[in-house]
C-alpha cells in the first residue's frame, strides 16, 4: 500500500511522487464494467429523453477491448435495411463509419437513443437519432440542433456533455456521453419519495448544473424527472436542451407559444410569456416537492387543471405533507413556488446558499441577492478574426467572447453565420473555473536537440501564472499513455487527446518550433481534448536562440489570455523576467532531468539537475528538484542544503515556485506547521493548483489532521476526478481518520478508474478488516495475489497480518513463508525482510524464542535500514535487550523527529521490561511530543494498566479507538499492522475492569470477537480468565 507519508515534495511539479525504492502498481487500461439499462419509463413519459443516459466525465472503455485506447478496426454490418423507415437500428451497425451501434436505450416519437460505440476515438457514448421521416420538419430539426448548441455552452459536472451534431445515410444524430444510472422518474416510481438529506443533496447538484446555464444566458425549459439522471456514484446531471434557449436568442418560440411540459411548467410558461432563469428556479422547486413528498403540489383531475391551480393557487407548504420534512427545507422550495417570480429565489445560487446556510456551511450575511440575468444582446465576431480578446477590468459589462465554454468543453456555439457567440455578463467579480491542460510534445524541425522537451516546461510554467489553469504532469501523462497505446514512441497531439480524455483533462495544447530565417517561428494550437476541436491558435517569433525562452514566454501568455486571464501586461511582464532561467540549455538539461525523475531513474534525474546549476548557477527550482530527490533516498542533510540553495534564488521564481519549493522545504524538516502555511497560500492565490492541493493534504496528514487531509484532498479530485494518485491518497486519509464508507467510496471509485490497482484493493482489504468483516478482507487480498509478482508479495503479508490480527500465527507462517519464497525468487530483498521481521513475532506467539530470534537476525541482515524499529521490538520481546537498546539507540541519533520518537519507545519498552512503569511512561510521553503517533498513545496506555492510572490508561485507550485507522500502518513504511489494533480492547478491558467498571466485560467480549476459535495468544487466554471471573 503506497502510503502517502511515503512521498516527498516536488517542489517543481508540486506532486506526491513515490520513493524511488518503492515499486507501485502500473496503470493499466480502464475496464468498463456491466452496463445496466435503465427500465423503460411509462408510456406517457418522453422515451426519447428519458432514456438518454449521459456522465459529466469522460466514458469507460468497453470491456470486450483487450486494452483501452486500442486502435479500432471499422465495423462492417451493415445498416439494417429497416432505418430508412425509421425503424430500430440493429446491433453492429456503423453510423458515418464511426458510431457502432451496441443496443438500444429508448424509443420515443422523435427518435431513438442508443448505447454506441465511438470507433475512433475507442469510447461507449449515447447516440441520439432522429427518426429520418422527421428530419425534414423544420422545427424539430431546430430543436435537435438547439440542444446540440446550447448545451455545449454550459460546461459544469451536473450538466450533460453533448460532442456533436452529424448525419449520415440520411440519418442525422447526436453524438454525447454515456453514463450508467436512473432518472428522478424511475426513483420517484421506485421509492415515492427519498430521504431529505437525498432530496437536498440532488437538488443542490441540480441546482449547480442550472445555475452554470443560467450564467451563460440559457434558460432549459423543460425540467422534469425524467430528464435528470443520478449515477451510480451519486452524481445529479441535468440533461435534454432541446427547449432551451438563450436568454439573447429569437429561441424557438415567442411569446405566445407554448412549449414543454405541461406538469412541470411555470406559471409564466403555461401564460406563454417571455421567460427568464426564474422559470427554471420554479419547476426546481416542483421536483424537489416532489422527491420531498412524494407528490404533486398541485394535485388535479387532469394535466391542464393542476396547471390553471398553479396560476391561481399557491402550494401547501411540503411540511404539510409529511411533518418530518425541517421547516428551513419546506420554505426554501415554497419559496421556489411562488407565482410571481419576483417573489421567488432571484438565482439557483441564492438557492444553493441557503441550502449552505440551512446546513451551517456558511453564515446568513453572506447569502447572496443575485439578480436574475436578464435578456442581454448579440452579437457575431467576424470568422476573420483570429484572436480571441481577453475580457477587461471594468465596472460595467462589457462585450466579450464566452470564455466559459472555452474553458472545459470547446466552441460554445457557433452562430448561422459561423462566428463566435459574444455574451454581456452580470456585474459580477470574475470568477474562472479550474481549467486542465495537457501539453504535447512540440514538434522540433529545426534539427537543433536542444530544443527537444525543452520548451513544454517553460509554457506549463507560464501557463500557471494563472491562477485557475493546472497543467496535467507530462510525465505522468507518459505513464498513462504506455497502458493506453503500447509501443508509442511521444506524446503526439492524437495520443495526448488519449491520455486527456482518459485522465478527464479539458484541453490539449499542440506546438511546433521551425526555422525562420535567421531566427524561429513557434506556433501553437488549443484544442478541446473530447472533440478535438480548434479553440484558438498562437504564434510568437524569436530572432535567435538567445531569445527562444522570452518568445515560449509570450506563446503562453497568448493562450491564458485566450482562457481568459485579466492579469494586466506589467504583471506578466514580471513573471517572464523573473522566469527561473534564462539559458536554454540550463532549460533542456532541466527538462531532461525531469524525465528520468519520473521515469524512476533518480541517479539520472540528480546528474541532469547538476548539469542545470553548472550551466545556470541561479537556477533556483533545479536545486529544489535536488533536495527532494535526495529526501526521497533518505538523504536528509544534502536534501535540506539543496532547499536551502533553492531558496537563495527564490527571488528569480514565480510566486508558484516560491511557495512550492518552500513549502517542500518546510516537509524535508518535518515542520508540518509551516507546510500547511506554505501550501495554504499556494493554494489560496492559484486554486487550480491540484498537486499544491495534494501536498496541503500530505502536510495535514503529518500533522494528524486527516479529516482536514481528506477535504483537501477531496479539492484536488475535484480538478483532476480520474487521478487514482489523488483519489489514492485521498482515501488513504480518510482510512487512517476512521472514516471508512468514504475510504471505501473512494478506492471503489479508483477501481472504477483502473480495475486492477492494487493499492485500492489494500484499502478495501483493511476497511473490511475494521468492521469485522473477515471473509470479505481476505478476499481483497487474494484479488491482490493474481494480480501482479508485487501483488502476490503484499497480498501474502497482508493475509497474514490478518491471521496475527485473528491471533493465529499457524497460519501466519504458512502465508509468510510463500511470501518470502516469492520476493527471493524476485530478489525483493526490503519485502523479505519485512516478512521475517513479523514471522518472527508469530513465532513469538508460538513460544518458539529461538526461530524469533533466527528470523529477525535473518530481517536486519537483509534491509535493516527497513526493518530497524520493528525489529527492535522483536529483539526485546524475545528477550534481547541488548541488541533491543542498539537498535533503538540508531534510531535516537537521527535527524528526523519521527525515528527519534521510535527510539523513545524502544526505551520505554526496556523499562517496561524491567517493570519500571512510571519511567516508561515519562519516555513515552517524551515520543508523543516528538511525534503524536498511534503507537506511542498505546504503548502510554499499555504502560497507565501496569502502573494502576487506570483512569489516565481509559484516555488514551480511547483516543488510539478513535485514531484506529493509523493502526493500520503504525511505521509508516507501506507494511500492514492492523494485527495491533485487537489489544485496544483489551488493554481497555483492563483499564475499565481497574476501575470497577461493567464495561470491562464488554471490552473483553469485543476482544475475543475479533480472534479465531482456537487462537493461540497469552492475550486471548487472560482475556478469557479475566472475562470468566465477571
Amino acid at each position: 500500500m503506497s502510503n502517502p507519508k511515503e512521498h516527498s515534495y516536488d517542489p517543481e511539479a508540486a506532486t506526491l511522487v513515490p520513493n524511488s525504492g518503492a515499486s507501485g502498481p502500473g496503470l493499466p487500461a480502464s475496464k468498463n464494467t456491466a452496463v445496466q439499462t435503465p427500465a423503460p419509463a411509462s408510456p406517457g413519459a418522453d422515451m426519447f429523453e428519458a432514456a438518454t443516459m449521459l456522465d459529466a466525465s469522460p466514458p469507460a472503455i468497453p470491456a470486450d477491448k483487450k486494452a483501452a485506447g486500442a486502435r479500432a478496426t471499422p465495423v462492417s454490418a451493415p445498416l439494417s435495411s429497416n432505418v430508412g423507415s425509421g425503424l430500430t437500428l440493429l446491433p453492429g451497425t456503423v453510423i458515418g463509419n464511426r458510431y457502432e451501434v451496441l443496443q438500444i436505450l429508448g424509443e420515443g416519437g422523435m427518435g431513438a437513443v442508443y448505447k454506441a460505440r465511438d470507433i475512433e476515438l475507442d469510447r461507449v457514448i449515447a447516440l441520439k437519432v432522429i427518426r429520418p421521416e422527421l428530419a425534414s420538419n423544420p422545427e424539430i430539426l431546430q430543436r435537435f440542433k438547439q440542444e446540440l448548441i446550447l448545451a455545449r455552452q454550459v460546461t459544469d459536472r451536473n450538466v450533460i456533455r453533448i460532442f456533436d451534431l452529424g448525419e449520415a445515410g440520411g440519418i442525422k444524430f447526436i453524438t454525447m456521453e454515456y453514463v450508467e444510472g436512473e432518472s428522478l422518474y424511475q426513483i420517484l416510481r421506485t421509492n415515492g419519495k427519498v430521504p431529505v438529506p437525498e432530496a437536498v443533496d440532488i437538488m443542490r447538484q441540480m441546482l449547480s448544473g442550472l445555475q452554470s446555464a443560467h450564467r451563460e444566458g440559457v434558460i432549459h425549459r423543460d425540467l422534469k424527472p425524467g430528464n435528470i439522471m443520478r449515477d451510480a456514484q451519486g452524481r445529479v446531471v441535468v440533461m435534454d436542451f432541446g427547449l432551451a434557449r438563450s436568454f439573447a436568442g429569437d429561441g424557438m418560440t415567442r411569446t405566445g407559444t407554448m412549449l414543454g411540459t405541461m406538469e412541470y411548467m411555470s406559471p409564466e410558461q403555461a401564460q406563454a410569456k417571455e421567460l427568464d432563469a426564474r422559470s427554471d428556479l420554479f419547476t426546481a422547486g416542483l421536483i424537489c416537492y416532489e422527491l420531498l413528498t412524494g407528490k404533486m403540489p398541485y394535485h388535479a383531475d387532469s394535466a391542464v387543471a393542476s396547471l390553471l391551480k398553479r396560476m391561481q393557487e399557491r402550494a401547501a407548504p411540503p411540511s404539510d405533507w409529511d411533518r418530518t420534512i425541517p421547516q428551513p427545507i419546506s420554505e426554501l422550495v415554497s419559496k421556489c413556488l411562488e407565482r410571481d417570480p419576483a417573489e421567488r429565489w432571484q438565482s439557483a445560487q441564492e438557492i444553493i446558499d441557503r441550502i449552505d446556510e440551512i446546513e451551517g456551511k456558511r453564515p446568513p450575511s453572506m447569502i447572496s441577492s443575485t439578480p436574475y440575468l436578464s435578456t442581454p444582446p448579440v452579437s457575431v465576431l467576424p470568422k476573420s478574426s483570429a484572436q480571441v480578446q481577453p475580457p477587461e477590468p471594468s465596472q460595467k459589462p462589457k462585450k466579450r467572447i464566452l470564455l466559459g465554454a472555452l474553458v472545459l468543453a470547446a466552441v460554445a456555439g457557433v452562430a448561422a453565420a459561423g462566428g463566435w457567440l459574444l455574451r454581456s455578463k452580470p456585474k459580477t467579480a470574475q470568477v474562472h473555473k479550474n481549467v486542465t491542460v495537457l501539453l504535447s510534445d512540440f514538434r522540433n524541425t529545426t534539427s537543433d536537440p536542444v530544443f527537444d522537451g525543452t520548451l513544454e516546461p517553460t509554457v506549463a510554467l507560464q501557463l500557471e501564472g494563472a491562477p485557475f489553469i493546472s497543467v496535467f504532469n507530462r510525465a505522468q501523462a507518459r505513464a498513462t499513455l504506455a497502458e493506453l497505446h503500447a509501443g508509442a514512441k511521444a506524446l503526439d497531439e492524437a495520443d495526448a487527446r488519449l491520455v486527456a480524455v482518459r485522465e478527464g483533462i479539458d484541453l490539449v495544447v499542440s506546438g511546433s518550433i521551425t526555422k525562420s530565417g535567421s531566427g524561429y517561428k513557434l506556433v501553437s494550437k488549443l484544442s478541446d481534448a473530447l472533440t478535438g476541436k480548434t479553440i484558438a491558435t498562437q504564434d510568437a517569433e524569436a530572432p535567435d536562440k538567445n531569445n527562444i525562452l522570452r518568445a515560449v514566454a509570450a506563446l503562453a501568455d497568448q493562450m491564458r489570455t485566450t482562457l481568459g486571464d485579466s492579469a494586466s501586461e506589467s504583471a506578466k511582464l514580471a513573471a517572464a523576467e523573473t522566469f527561473t532561467t534564462g539559458s536554454l540549455e540550463a532549460t533542456h538539461e532541466y527538462a531532461e532531468a525531469q524525465e528520468a525523475r519520473y521515469a524512476g531513474k533518480p541517479e539520472e534525474a540528480i546528474k541532469g539537475f547538476r548539469r542545470a546549476v553548472e550551466l545556470d548557477p541561479n537556477f533556483g527550482s533545479a536545486y529544489g528538484n535536488l533536495g527532494a530527490l535526495y529526501w526521497n533516498q533518505g538523504n536528509q542533510a544534502d536534501a535540506i542544503n539543496y532547499y536551502k540553495l533553492a531558496m537563495q534564488h527564490i527571488d528569480r521564481m514565480t510566486d508558484r515556485e516560491k511557495y512550492r519549493t518552500r513549502g517542500g522545504y518546510y516537509l524535508a524538516v518535518s515542520d508540518g506547521d509551516k507546510a500547511v502555511e506554505e501550501f495554504s497560500l499556494l493554494v489560496k492565490q492559484f486554486p487550480a493548483d491540484s498537486m499544491g492541493l495534494s501536498a496541503l493534504a500530505h502536510a495535514y496528514y503529518l500533522r494528524h489532521e486527516m479529516a482536514k487531509a481528506v477535504e483537501v484532498s477531496r479539492k484536488a479530485i475535484e480538478i483532476y476526478p480520474k487521478n487514482v494518485v489523488y483519489r489514492t491518497n485521498a482515501s488513504l486519509y480518510a482510512l487512517f481518520a476512521g472514516d471508512y464508507e468514504t475510504s471505501e467510496q473512494q478506492a471503489q471509485a479508483v477501481l472504477q478508474i483502473n480495475p486492477v490497482y492494487e493499492d485500492a484493493f489494500t484499502i478495501l482489504a483493511l476497511c473490511e478488516t475494521a468492521k469485522g468483516n473477515f471473509d470479505k478482507a481476505a478476499e481483497s487480498w487474494h484479488k491482490i495475489e493474481s494480480l501482479s509478482v508485487g501483488g502476490a508479495s503484499s497480498a501474502s503479508g497482508g493475509l497474514a497480518d490478518l491471521a496475527l490480527y485473528r491471533s493465529d500465527p499457524t497460519q501466519a507462517l504458512s502465508l509468510l513463508q510463500k511470501g518470502i519464497d516469492g520476493d527471493t525468487v524476485a530478489k525483493a530483498t526490503d519485502a523479505a525482510a519485512k516478512k521475517y521481521v513479523i514471522m518472527a513475532e508469530a513465532q513469538l506467539m508460538l513460544g518458539k524464542k529461538a526461530e524469533a530470534l533466527q528470523s529477525v537476525k535473518k530481517a536486519v541482515s537483509m534491509s535493516k535500514a527497513n526493518v530497524l524499529f520493528a525489529a527492535a521490538r522483536v529483539y526485546l520481546l524475545a528477550g534481547d535487550f541488548t541488541t533491543a537498546a542498539a537498535l533503538g539507540s540508531e534510531l535516537s541519533k537521527q535527524l528526523e523527529a519521527e525515528p527519534q520518537a521510535f527510539g523513545k519507545l524502544i526505551d520505554g519498552d526496556i523499562q517496561m521490561s524491567h517493570g519500571h512503569a512510571k519511567q516508561a511512561i515519562q519516555l513515552y510521553q517524551e515520543s508523543v511530543r516528538l511525534e503524536d503517533s498511534w503507537l506511542a498513545r498505546f504503548d502510554l496506555a499499555r504502560a497507565y494498566v501496569e502502573a494502576g492510572a487506570f483512569t489516565q490508561a481509559s484516555t488514551e485507550l480511547e483516543t488510539c479507538l478513535k485514531r484506529r485507522g493509523e493502526a493500520t500502518d503504525i511505521y509508516i513504511d507501506e507494511q500492514q499492522t492492523f494485527r495491533y489494533f485487537p489489544a485496544t480492547s483489551y488493554y481497555l478491558g483492563r483499564a475499565l475492569e481497574g476501575l470497577k467498571s461493567a464495561g470491562a466485560a464488554d471490552a473483553y467480549k469485543n476482544f475475543l470477537a475479533m480472534k479465531v476459535k482456537d487462537a493461540h495468544d497469552p492475550m486471548v487466554d487472560d482475556a478469557k480468565k479475566r472475562l470468566a471471573k465477571m
